[in-house]
């Protein structure tokens, strides 16, 4: 995950207050001042959401369409790749801007297109508790900087592109007939693959590989499996080897925090309690 904080961009009214970038999506925090924001657009699909109670403003797209007056809190806009856009504010403003590599919403369409291209439409609304779940939780990513990063914002790519072409596309989109989920010898690969791992940032495709899959249906068919996300499972047998170590050695937790795979001592203190309910002291406490 690349990461960078406050920063003005070059002849504009934009603050990055942080953004960060993973495969196929990335998450930039920002305020906007009063005035105008030149046109401009972007390779990838667009999701903003606003972050300010209320505020007035325009949008113009490339396309004609207008949109005037106040936005408030969670609204969001949807903006297709390539589509100029260009804003006038008339305050001061905060957004989460989701960029999302076309790739990764042509991946998930699969077959349903039948060879066409996806084509995703401009659209705003009020309220998108899926797309602002997903801006909320990178961002919450972003603020962690744990291990396991990578995987969860791929996963959440995922759950985005489907979103999106569920209700921003321009062709009715039907999701793929499910498998039933992962063949046992196959499940029993991945999991090793895990196990012999689980130190390491996996990537969703690491995972998938094992399973003989696209990432994309591997996400989906994992859990149909195990009950659990790829991100929720790797995050659970890490806590599990933090145990092991907790019980049988004498090392200093910031140290079973590293070698079971968490990148920091407060990343795993969180994510060992919200498996556990309890922190890592206590539990060695409890043990011995």
């Amino acid at each position: 995950m690349n990461i960078s904080t406050v920063q003005l961009s070059p002849g504009s009214n934009v603050v990055f207050k942080r953004k960060a970038a993973w495969e196929g999506i990335r998450l930039e925090h920002c305020r906007l001042a009063t005035g105008e924001l030149p046109e401009h657009c972007h390779r990838e699909h667009v999701a903003l959401v606003s972050l300010t109670d209320v505020y007035r403003g325009e949008l113009r797209t490339a396309s004609g369409t207008l949109l005037r007056g106040p936005k408030t809190k969670g609204s969001v806009c949807v903006l297709p790749s390539g589509l100029g856009h260009q804003a006038t504010l008339e305050g001061p403003s905060e957004h989460l801007a989701i960029y999302l590599d076309p790739t990764i919403v042509a991946r998930a369409a699969g077959d349903s297109y039948s060879g066409e291209n996806v084509e995703l439409v401009e659209r705003y609304s009020l309220r998108d508790p899926v797309i602002s779940s997903v801006g909320m939780a990178l961002l919450a990513e972003l603020d962690n900087e744990g291990l396991s990063g990578r995987l969860y914002a791929e996963s959440l790519a995922n759950v985005l592109a489907v979103h999106l072409l569920r209700h921003y596309s321009a062709s009715p989109y039907s999701s793929p007939k499910a498998n039933g989920g992962i063949s046992g010898q196959r499940l029993r690969q991945v999991k090793k693959f895990i196990a012999e791992n689980y130190e390491d940032d996996l990537r969703l495709e690491d995972l998938a590989k094992q399973a003989a899959m696209s990432s994309f249906h591997f996400a989906r068919e994992f859990k149909k499996s195990t009950g659990t996300t790829p991100h929720q499972y790797l995050i659970k047998f890490r806590v599990e080897q933090a145990k092991i170590l907790l019980a049988d050695s004498e090392l200093p937790l910031a140290e079973v925090g590293l070698r079971s795979g968490f990148s920091h001592q407060s990343h795993f203190t969180r994510l060992f309690h919200r498996v556990t309910g309890t922190t890592p002291q206590a539990y060695r406490q409890m043990i011995h």
